[in-house]
């Protein structure tokens, strides 16, 4: 074979090589994509966690594609972005790429299902909701009911758990909420439909104090505490109630308009992906770190924090399956999606298995750190720690009743302030406090008994005269191991005199 057949063969093999390279780099989304993208938000620029949030997104996607899409936030009620409720429908037509915020503003209403995208009354906490719609096939059934919208939505944020609202009077039973006009937009707007009242859900969030000062709305749900002091709500309302039964988390939703989805190259999509995820928890921790110290701050600036009672927290759960159960019989897809988030909660959120792995940290960043202030305040009785939960202060001897007498003596008296200071302080983490009389077997057995029970009893009035909630407050009465009454003998108990605060957690 000559030099020159193989000189024609390498030029050949370099010619080969050189168009193959060529169609590589054309194929290649570095050299070819250059794509200005612009996410509408449906949220006003207030609060920052949001745009930090977005932001970071933008700098993800922008690092991870070389440059070759750069995307533009732009917060409602700017530029362009007039009307937040007009998001969702600028993505369906293709007037904008992407929208940001909660599937509240997605058409709600018109869309079965679509307030999974969101968040469900006594559902599931954020991290498990973004396991159910990423390891459950929650994201898969709700991508379907956007299909004719021409819309792909990817969980990029969350809230996280709501408190239950602001309202201009005590909630005592069910029967406070016919006629009371509740800003509300979520789907617990249902419930309260149910219960009788009036539903506001035009007014903004941020003119809902203004709202509330004109009497036009008596009762505010927007958040948790940082987002709600952002709007001066605590200047209005006079209780804060707790739990927020109504948003147990608040998923943000990214839509992506589908052809542009449809588009992008496959490594693209993935580049996505993996903004959305890292997003999703840098913005879920950022308003859990911010509630916790916007809780602190409504602490010490007087807010009256309220636990919605058992009874009406009761009728909420009733209403809530029963709402459920309607929507799942008046359409199939709601239904479905209903049935993989109700089997999800049931399998890993009411499995249990939270509560015991989280008990001791509970234990070690709460209850051992209430114990430790309640010992540097406390110079009446012993306090100690009875299992993870619960924090008791033992009183006993002269330095907490006069001696022989039911009556508390001048330190006790002194040291009760601080002491319910304390327990206000940590009021929405505590269950409940017994203050336990407890008998011993010298002397008089009856008469020991019946001291014991009216320590028990002064130490109670005393807790309420010093601003704790009564019906925090539970006197019990103790035998050997068992409460005792007027009507048992107790000649033979062996206890020991005392009386013993047991705030539980």
């Amino acid at each position: 074979m000559s030099k020159k057949y193989y000189v024609l063969i390498s030029l050949g093999i370099v010619i080969l090589s050189l168009v193959v390279f060529t169609l590589f780099l054309n194929r290649s989304p570095g050299k070819t994509l250059n794509l200005k993208w612009k996410i509408y938000s449906v949220v006003p620029d207030i609060n920052p966690i949001y745009r930090e949030g977005m932001e970071k997104f933008i700098e993800d996607v922008k690092m991870m594609t070389d440059g070759q899409i750069t995307i533009e936030y732009i917060p409602s009620g700017e530029k362009e972005n007039i009307d937040p409720i007009k998001v969702f429908d600028a993505v369906s037509k293709g007037e904008a790429e992407m929208g940001f915020g909660s599937s509240l503003y997605w058409a709600a209403d018109q869309i079965p299902g679509n307030n999974f995208m969101y968040t469900i009354p006594f559902g599931l906490n954020s991290r498990d909701m973004y396991a159910w719609l990423t390891i459950g096939r929650g994201l898969e059934l709700l991508r379907e009911i956007y299909v004719p919208y021409n819309v792909v939505p990817f969980p990029i944020g969350d809230t996280g758990g709501a408190m239950g609202g602001w309202f201009n009077r005590a909630i005592k039973n069910i029967d406070n909420f016919i006629n009371l006009r509740i800003r509300q937009r979520s789907f617990s707007k249902k419930i309260f439909k149910k219960l009788g009242a009036t539903i506001d859900e035009i007014t903004a969030a941020q003119n809902s104090l203004a709202a509330f000062e004109d009497k036009r709305i008596d009762a505010i749900i927007v958040l948790g505490p940082y987002t709600d002091m952002k709007f001066s709500l605590h200047k209005g309302p006079r209780y804060y109630y707790y739990p927020g039964w109504q948003e147990p988390c608040g998923v943000l939703s990214l839509i992506i308009n589908k052809n542009e989805w449809d588009e992008l190259p496959e490594n693209f999509k993935k580049i996505f992906e993996i903004a959305c995820d890292k997003t999703y928890y840098y913005i879920l921790d950022r308003f859990n770190t911010s509630n916790s110290a916007a809780f602190i701050e409504l602490q010490k600036q007087g807010v009256k924090f309220m636990e919605f009672p058992p009874a009406v927290l009761d009728k909420f759960r009733e209403y809530t399956n029963e709402v459920l159960e309607e929507e799942a019989r008046k359409n199939t897809q709601f239904a479905e999606i209903y049935r993989s988030f109700r089997d999800f909660k049931e399998n890993k959120s009411d499995s249990g298995w939270d509560r015991i792995v989280q008990e001791a940290v509970y234990s070690e960043t709460t209850v051992l750190k209430f114990k430790k202030e309640l010992q540097d305040i406390s110079t009446v009785g012993r306090v100690y720690q009875r299992g993870n939960k619960n924090v008791v202060i033992s009183l006993s001897g002269d330095a907490s009743f006069n001696q022989g007498s039911a009556e508390p003596s001048k330190t006790l008296k002194d040291k009760v302030p601080n002491i319910a200071k304390l327990i206000n302080e940590n009021s929405i983490s505590i269950r409940t406090i017994l203050v336990e009389g407890h008998t011993d077997n010298r002397g008089s057995t009856f008469n020991n008994w019946r001291l014991s029970r009216v320590r028990a009893i002064k130490v109670v009035e005393l807790l309420v005269r010093n601003g704790i909630n009564d019906l925090l407050i539970r006197p019990v009465f103790y035998g050997d191991t068992c409460p005792i009454n007027d009507n048992k003998t107790h000649a033979n108990r062996r206890l020991n005199r005392r009386v013993e605060i047991v705030i539980e957690f």
